[in-house]
């Protein structure tokens, strides 16, 4: 590490579940292996941040920092990291995965972060809301110098972005297909202007009137649909009244919510695909004779590894396609006033992102 590198930095901390996040001083870590050690420029707040430290994932060991999205520069190289491309003073995002072993079956076939022993930054590795943190250099996306993006917008793509890419990208979605997206949130904007620029129709769906105003007033949604508005069995109707009689080609679930999953079910044409997203917490029934008899494919998507990461961000930055960012520049030492304005759904103002420098 570099002379100027500090041995301790500022992190915060979930130390038991369910109670306020603590801001401490702890090492900085040193980078082993293929690691890298980045200074965090931004880390954004993501809602799944709420469900870790509530402890609805089950036991994890504490206490440990949390945050899984972030845009960083580059401070020192591990020794094995050399091969990677990537340069001290680089900026850089990554997925969340760490440690993948790059030998297994499915580390080889189908990519890393399919690995079983793959690490999950902000879960069970250190997370980004540090001043310091490692990388794993073979899930690192290099930014383009001068890139006019900036930083705070950057940083929520590589959750939010990256994981309606993966669906868009598994959906095989084709230029004219019409596109549902069910859930209007900060992962179902994105999707809906990633499908739009892709050439799709997009219908979004949703429950909350100023949500899908917001995003019928952008031009981000060809159609929007309050299913509150109509009862359960009659949305299907509507919704082909709204793409020219024909129910949709893919529908896209980035809703938790179980009537979501049911919502989209019902309005998807013979042999279309829907793509889960979202993760209910209760278990969900499936209809196997409306997937057997209309022979629709059920389709899961996640975030995925560093070769859809960086085409996502490319073409987010060459379509200008980013979150909105709240405009308040947060510190670090505001994180639980973030989390506790996520929890009550204040989030019109766009993603909070702590910046660091």
């Amino acid at each position: 590490m570099g002379s100027h590198t500090p041995t301790t930095m500022k992190a915060a901390l979930c130390k038991e579940f369910g109670q306020p996040i603590v801001i401490e001083e702890v090492p900085v870590p040193v980078p082993t292996g293929r690691e890298l050690l980045v200074r965090v420029q931004a880390a954004s707040l993501c809602h799944s941040d709420l469900t870790i430290t509530s402890g609805a994932l089950g036991s994890l060991p504490r206490p440990f920092i949390i945050g899984h999205e972030a845009v960083s520069i580059v401070e020192a190289l591990g020794p094995d990291a050399t091969g990677y491309g990537i340069k001290i003073g680089d900026s850089i995002g990554a997925p969340l995965w760490h440690g993948m072993c790059l030998e297994c079956l499915d580390c080889k076939e189908h990519g890393p972060d399919f690995c079983p022993k793959k690490l999950t930054k902000g879960v069970s590795a250190p997370g980004y809301f540090s001043e310091y943190t490692l990388v794993d250099a073979a899930c690192a996306v290099v930014l383009p110098a001068g890139d006019a993006a900036s930083t705070a917008a950057l940083s929520p793509l590589f959750c939010a972005g990256i994981t309606v890419w993966d669906a868009l990208e598994r959906a095989k979605l084709q230029s004219g297909d019409t596109v549902a997206i069910i859930g209007a949130g900060g992962l179902g904007g994105l999707a809906a202007r990633y499908a739009q620029a892709m050439g799709g129709k997009v219908i979004v769906l949703d429950v909350l009137d100023d949500q899908l105003h917001n995003l019928k007033g952008k031009g981000v949604a060809d159609e929007i649909l309050n299913t509150r508005s109509v009862a359960p069995e009659e949305v299907p109707a509507v919704v082909a009244a709204l793409n020219k009689g024909r129910l949709v080609d893919v529908a896209i679930v980035t809703s938790g919510a179980l009537p979501a999953y049911q919502t989209g079910l019902s309005i998807i044409r013979t042999q279309g695909r829907l793509i889960a997203v979202g993760i209910p917490h209760q278990e969900l029934a499936l209809q196997l004779a409306v997937f057997t008899g209309r022979c629709i494919s059920l389709i899961g998507a996640k975030v995925p590894g560093q070769r859809s990461a960086q085409k996502c961000v490319d073409f987010s930055v060459r379509k200008g396609i980013m979150p909105e960012i709240h405009p308040r520049k947060f510190k670090l030492e505001d994180i639980n006033e973030m989390m506790q304005l996520m929890e009550q759904g204040q989030v019109q103002e766009g993603r909070m992102v702590v910046q660091f420098f």
